[in-house]
């Protein structure tokens, strides 16, 4: 989503970096080598399964776009069809964003709010 590519960059006063597929995202984020991550879907579990375990590990975050935990493997959960249109935000442990207030400040954005509203 553009809106959340612009509100970051304004925020953190950083820039795009383009990565192909959700892992190698996540592995930039885990690795400090960009300041966070934000995609607002992917394709599936096998997208975020190892990367989510390694970022973890590492000491950084990884939550929906929405600031809610990684729900790909709750069988009864409420986003059960389309936990994958939830997205993700991954930053690097250490990391000079602070996780929660950068989640914040997407979910500010009116475009965000309307994606929301409709996935669920």
């Amino acid at each position: 989503m553009i809106a959340c590519k612009e509100s970051a960059i304004k925020a953190t006063g950083g820039s795009n970096v383009i990565y192909g597929g959700a892992g190698n995202k996540i592995l930039a984020a885990a690795l400090g080598e960009v300041a966070c991550s934000i995609q607002h879907k992917f394709g599936g579990p096998w997208d975020l399964c190892a990367p989510q375990a390694i970022i973890t590990a590492m000491g950084g975050r990884i939550t929906d776009l929405f600031g809610d935990e990684i729900s790909l493997y709750e069988p009864d959960s409420i986003t059960k069809y389309r936990r994958n249109e939830r997205g993700y935000i991954a930053t690097p442990p250490g990391s000079d964003i602070d996780h929660d207030a950068l989640v914040a400040l997407l979910n500010r954005e009116p475009s965000v709010q309307k994606y929301k509203d409709s996935i669920n």
